[in-house]
């Protein structure tokens, strides 16, 4: 063999090798992204958990407004109930806004709209006689949306 030969199969022995090489590292690089989109998947269900858990705490502070509101409290001598019901909206239309149209939440946000309708009906009441029937459907409401989001909150596997 001449000195030529064993340049080339030396090269040769170089490219094999630095070809087992790449295609190791290729594979490397497929599982790494395979795991990051596992991760991906798993942050955004985090968030996800994380948002419908505040989401299901600002509305139990919305049940906080709405007792201070019941029927019973109404009929007292200097109530005035137009700033509790400015409260109760502000929590309903900020965790509406939350809460997606679709997919994990969209049930919830299907019940505080129902709560929402309840609330109209029952402001509108007021004035000459309470209803006690929408004030209860309200609360009923709420405190579905509330037990809806903390089911999807745990079922999330966060």
């Amino acid at each position: 063999m001449t000195t030529s030969d064993w340049i080339t199969l030396g090269g040769t022995a170089v490219t094999l090798i630095s070809m087992f090489v790449s295609i190791r590292q290729a594979g490397n690089a497929k599982t790494s992204s395979e795991n990051a989109n596992k991760s991906s998947q798993a942050a955004r269900a985090a968030m996800t958990a994380v948002q419908l858990a505040a989401v299901a705490e600002r509305l139990k502070s919305a049940q906080e407004h709405i007792r201070d509101v019941a029927p019973e409290k109404t009929s007292l001598r200097g109530f005035k109930g137009d700033d509790r019901f400015d409260l109760i909206r502000r929590e309903f239309d900020l965790a509406l806004s939350a809460l997606p149209k679709s997919g994990i939440g969209s049930e919830a946000r299907k019940q505080l709209t129902n709560a929402q309708d309840k609330l109209n009906i029952y402001q509108r009441s007021l004035p000459s006689n309470p209803d006690q029937e929408n004030w209860q459907k309200l609360q009923i409401f709420v405190q579905d949306t509330i037990s809806e989001l903390t089911s999807a909150t745990t079922n999330s596997g966060v």
